[in-house]
This record gives structure tokens, C-alpha cells and sequence, in this order.
């Protein structure tokens, strides 16, 4: 039941299909764009509120970042034994009561608790795993496109825009509360729509009956297990860092290469914009080529990028290399996706997905921190720059390795004589 990789399964998507795919942009938007987007807008405004430090009101989001990814494997598991409609329904609730509690309280600490134990799991349960793993449950044809619009930044494009016209009107706390509103009329109605399984359900884990779940999905342990596991991951968070990094350290690089704050917070602006063309795009590239083979394909075009920008070429280039950058940074999640699921099953994404956040958290944070030290102590970006460089030559084997070996092909594939995978 094995076919080549590279290639996809053409098997239809049930006619509810595009339903799930719509709660699953709806929720992925609503969470992580109205929290990631309105964070920074209304950063001020807490500062005087509650009567604290720049520094002590931005922690709000290294808790939220923090404490999804360590959740993230959790959730994976919990998603795999439970409803997913009911963990959905979980998110959009801690969602409108975060939003509830930022509009009431004048409390420090609960606006910790807001970010950390409410925003924190939501972003788990409803904007990053929750999402992903309905799309990669009923979308068999297209997979890779379907993640890839599913994740389209968009709300999160334009909440800082529409929250800076609001603003001049609007009290803070009432912002909040209208997000809450808006995300309890919207993400509750939908969450309850959710439909946990398509009729034929998901593909098996090519692995023997006896070595996987009683889903057909392999365990945590045994994802842990296998280097492919690992290659896919590797050459995945490769690019999410290179996103994670460029986007927290663009002003200050752009301003180290000679250009002025506003020039480099433009670049900011133009790598997220280009972002949503890339999720779009290399979500189809992925259905074509496979997720591994995409994933190196990734690795190789940013190895280049980032040597040019050794280079510190001229305004108009640097844009260029930066959009480029964003394109291919946002468009490693549906293409990690799809390999996921293709190379470990259907049944085997949440786990997966979920793994794969905690795995990239010390990468991300380590070149983030290792990058502003790197630039203290020599004054230069050139070695963090030097640093993902190899880090993508890295991936470009671990996405050619990771599209080795059996893929799984049909609902409930029946793969009892398959070769234990590598």
C-alpha cells in the first residue's frame, strides 16, 4: 500500500471537507491573530493601566510562545484520544476569557494569567495543533494547498491597522472586550460544528498492526524513535527559525547594515506580507513534490538567501532577499505538514505536529538570543547569518532523507505486512 515519494494519494476529499477547512482558518485566525496582533498596539496602554514597565508588559508574549510550545506535545496526545471538537470548543473558550479578563482586571498578575494560562493553551488547543490536524484529517487530495491557506496570516495583517484606527476612539479595556465578543460569536457556533473524523477516516502509520495505536497512529516514543522523524523536523524548524529570527532582529540588522529605523522597519513589514503568498504557494509545491523533498527544496533557496545578505546589498536587494525569506519562512508549515502526514499517517499528525513545536522552541530561542549576543560582542550579524547558513545546507539533507522510504496511500490503509520505517 506504499507509493513512491514525491508522490500524493489521489483519493477525493469528502464534500465536507472545505466546511472543516473553513472553522479551521476561522480558529488558527482568530487566536493567533488577534493575539499576536493586537499585542504590540495596545502595549502602551497596559503600561499606564497597570501602572508597569515596557519590559514587564511585553512579557505577556514570551508566556504565550513559551507555554504553547511546551503544551504543544500534550495536546498532540489529547487530540488523538479526544474529541477534537470539544478541544476546540476548550480553545475558543479560554480565548473570549483571556480577552475577558484583559478588559476587567487592573491586576499585573492576572494579566500574566491572561496571556500565560488562557492565551497560552489556546494557542494550542485552537490556533496552531487544533486547526492543522482537522485540515490533515479531512483533506486527502490537496493537503499541502490546504494547510497553506489555512494558515494565511490575515487576521493578523490587518488587526494592528484596524486596532490603530480604533484607538483614537475606543477606550483600551472596550477593545478587549469586543475581541472577546467577536471571537465568543464566531469561534463557539463553529467549534460546535466540528466534525472530529471524516466517514472513511485517516490514513494509518505504515507500520506493522502490532507497532502502532489502536487508531492506527504511531505513539509519541515511537515517533521519537525514527530518524526520519527527526529529519523532516529539523528541516522544517530550519525555516521557522530563520522567520522567527529575521522577523525579532530585522530593525536592529537593518539599521547595523546602514539603513534608517523606518527603512528597516519596512523590511519587517515586507517579509509578512510576502509571507502569505508563501503559504499559499509551497503549500501547492508540496503537494506536487512531497513535504520532504519541498523542505530541502526550502532549505537550499534560503541557504543562498542568507549568503546574500552577507553581502549587505543595497536597500532595493536586501528587500527583495527579505521577502523571499518570508515567503519560504511561513510556507514550511503546510509543507512540514505534508510530510508529516505522508510519511507517518493521517493518525499520526497531532502527535507529530505537536512534537515538532517543543523541538524547535531551543532552536528558535538559542538563535534569537546567540544573535543579539553575537552582534554585542562583535558588532556585526554576520555570524548568526553564517549560522543559518549551515543550518540550511543541514536541511537540505534532512528534507532529502525525510522523503525516503513508504508513504501511506487510503483511509485506514491496511499496512500489516510493511517494513518497520526508518
Amino acid at each position: 500500500m506504499a507509493h513512491a515519494a514525491g508522490n500524493t494519494p489521489d483519493i477525493p476529499n469528502h464534500p465536507k471537507a472545505v466546511r472543516m477547512g473553513v472553522i479551521a482558518g476561522v480558529s488558527h485566525n482568530l487566536v493567533i491573530g488577534t493575539v499576536m496582533g493586537s499585542f504590540g498596539i495596545l502595549l502602551a496602554s497596559v503600561e499606564q493601566r497597570l501602572g508597569v514597565s515596557a519590559e514587564a508588559a511585553a512579557a505577556g508574549i514570551p508566556l504565550v510562545l513559551v507555554g504553547s510550545s511546551i503544551l504543544a506535545p500534550f495536546v498532540g496526545v489529547l487530540i488523538a484520544k479526544v474529541s477534537l471538537r470539544l478541544l476546540l470548543l476548550v480553545g475558543a473558550l479560554l480565548t473570549v476569557g483571556g480577552y475577558l479578563l484583559l478588559a476587567f482586571t487592573q491586576s499585573y498578575a492576572l494579566y500574566l494569567v491572561a496571556y500565560g494560562l488562557f492565551f497560552g493553551p489556546a494557542l494550542s488547543l485552537a490556533g496552531s495543533v487544533g486547526p492543522a490536524t482537522l485540515v490533515t484529517r479531512w483533506f486527502h487530495r490537496n493537503r499541502g494547498l490546504a494547510l497553506g491557506v489555512v494558515h494565511l496570516p490575515v487576521v493578523i495583517a490587518i488587526m494592528p491597522w484596524l486596532l490603530h484606527e480604533t484607538l483614537d476612539g475606543v477606550a483600551p479595556t472596550t477593545i478587549y472586550l469586543a475581541i472577546g465578543l467577536v471571537a465568543a460569536a464566531v469561534m463557539i457556533p463553529l467549534s460546535l460544528m466540528t466534525i472530529d473524523h471524516p466517514p472513511s477516516g485517516e490514513t494509518a502509520a505504515p507500520a506493522a498492526g502490532s507497532r502502532r495505536t489502536s487508531d492506527g497512529s504511531l505513539s509519541v516514543a515511537q515517533l521519537l524513535a525514527r530518524p526520519r522523524f527527526w529529519a523532516l523536523c529539523l528541516a522544517g524548524i530550519a525555516s521557522m527559525t530563520s522567520s522567527v529570527m529575521l522577523g525579532s532582529l530585522l530593525v536592529p540588522m537593518g539599521e547595523s547594515w546602514g539603513f534608517t529605523r523606518a527603512e528597516s522597519a519596512q523590511l519587517q513589514s515586507i517579509m509578512s506580507l510576502a509571507g502569505i503568498a508563501g503559504s499559499v504557494m509551497f503549500g501547492w509545491i508540496a503537494d506536487k513534490l512531497g513535504g520532504g523533498r519541498s523542505l530541502a527544496l526550502i532549505g537550499f533557496d534560503c541557504a543562498l538567501l542568507w549568503l546574500v545578505l552577507l553581502l549587505h546589498p543595497p536597500f532595493a536587494m536586501t528587500a527583495v532577499v527579505v521577502a523571499l525569506i518570508g515567503m519560504h519562512g511561513v510556507g514550511a508549515i503546510p509543507t512540514l505538514g505534508r510530510g508529516l502526514s505522508d510519511s507517518f499517517g493521517q493518525a499520526s499528525y497531532s502527535r507529530g505536529f505537536g512534537l515538532n513545536t517543543l523541538i524547535g522552541l531551543p532552536f528558535i530561542a538559542s538563535a534569537v538570543i546567540g544573535s543579539a549576543k553575537a552582534f554585542t560582542l562583535t558588532g556585526s550579524y554576520d555570524a548568526a547569518i553564517k549560522g543559518m547558513v549551515v543550518f540550511f545546507a543541514l536541511a537540505v539533507a534532512f528534507g532529502l532523507y525525510g522523503a525516503t522510504g513508504p508513504k501511506v496511500e487510503g483511509p485506514r490503509a491496511s499496512l500489516e505486512s510493511e517494513p518497520e520505517l526508518a
